[in-house]
């Protein structure tokens, strides 16, 4: 397919703009889509930031890295052509990403929409309901979780998971506000970090309820503060760091005599250990609650020449392009 598209376009200066560009090609085991809706993730602004999560190059590319769409040309390969004229929710991490009239998937990342899935709906079906899984897949015999972060899509995703599974999960917020999102949301456990008693109670919770392992997006000292207050053998895994902080005030004692851990997840790195077969179980699973508990809300539509209000937007924003 020749011609040309609008896109976002990450210039050489790392200043993004509206722009149109030739249509790219897919090449062996690609496929181009046709985008209708794509979500602005903190993921996308990390690396509209300047920060290199992948091999996308940070210039001359066009960003996005997930999104909803129609399959209209395949580069190649049984799956590109079996996939051509389908509905799809995608990932990707080509130069050509989801901020555009036209992407570049890679067949393993791209799976057929049900009939009742909108391309709304599905456009937000990677990055955040893949890493609740694969979070999921981390916590083993645990009993119980704490969840910073509580409030933000993926953290209410992960509470509604986790009390599906049977899990109990130890939310933190920082706000009433926050508090009463996740009440109606049913979530059971909520604690506000601001709160003079936040500490005791932390304690007497996580020793209750059992819960050893900690999924953090703050870091800094908060993800210290928290750590030192869970049982024996506790886990953190730290998945964001919106603090902008070293982590600092960890007991070292904690870490040698107490056994507690910390590591670092990586949607990228995780999503590359998963095979096809992993991949296709796992987006099965996502698609057919995609109106339940992986939903993301609230959103904000923009229009692409609206990016500049969509990247600095509080909610969660999309695209429809």
């Amino acid at each position: 397919m020749s011609g040309m598209m609008k896109s976002l376009y990450i210039e050489d200066n790392q200043s993004i703009c509206l722009k149109d560009i030739p249509i790219p090609q897919p090449q062996n085991g690609q496929v181009l889509i046709k985008v209708e809706y794509a979500p602005v993730n903190p993921f996308d602004k990390e690396f509209l930031n300047g920060h290199k999560i992948t091999l996308k190059p940070l210039v001359s590319s066009v960003p996005g890295f997930e999104g909803s769409g129609t399959v209209i040309a395949s580069g190649g390969g049984l799956l590109g052509w079996q996939l051509k004229g389908n509905r799809v929710a995608f990932y990707t991490e080509h130069q050509f990403g989801a901020f555009g009239q036209y992407a570049i998937a890679d067949v393993n990342y791209c799976a057929q929409l049900p009939k009742h899935v909108t391309f709304q709906e599905s456009c937000c079906s990677y990055i955040n309901p893949l890493s609740v899984l694969m979070m999921h897949q981390l916590i083993g015999n645990a009993h119980g979780i704490i969840s910073t972060g509580a409030s933000t899509n993926i953290g209410r995703m992960l509470t509604r998971y986790s009390q599906y599974k049977g899990i109990n999960v130890i939310n933190i917020v920082q706000s009433q506000t926050e508090e009463k999102i996740l009440k109606d949301e049913g979530a059971k456990l909520i604690l506000n970090i601001n709160q003079e008693d936040f500490d005791e109670k932390l304690k007497l919770m996580s020793s209750s309820y059992n819960t050893t392992v900690l999924f953090d997006s703050v870091g800094g000292d908060q993800l210290s503060r928290i750590l030192n207050l869970m049982p024996y053998g506790s886990r953190t895994y730290l998945y964001g760091n919106h603090s902008k902080q070293s982590l600092e005030g960890i007991y070292c004692a904690n870490l040698m005599y107490q056994n507690k851990k910390i590591f670092g997840f990586s949607f990228v790195d995780n999503l590359q250990t998963k095979n096809i077969i992993q991949l296709k179980l796992m987006m099965n699973e996502v698609l057919n609650n995609i109106q339940g508990y992986f939903k993301t809300l609230p959103t904000k539509i923009f229009t692409l020449e609206e990016f500049e209000k969509a990247l600095e937007s509080k909610e969660k924003a999309i695209f429809k392009i």
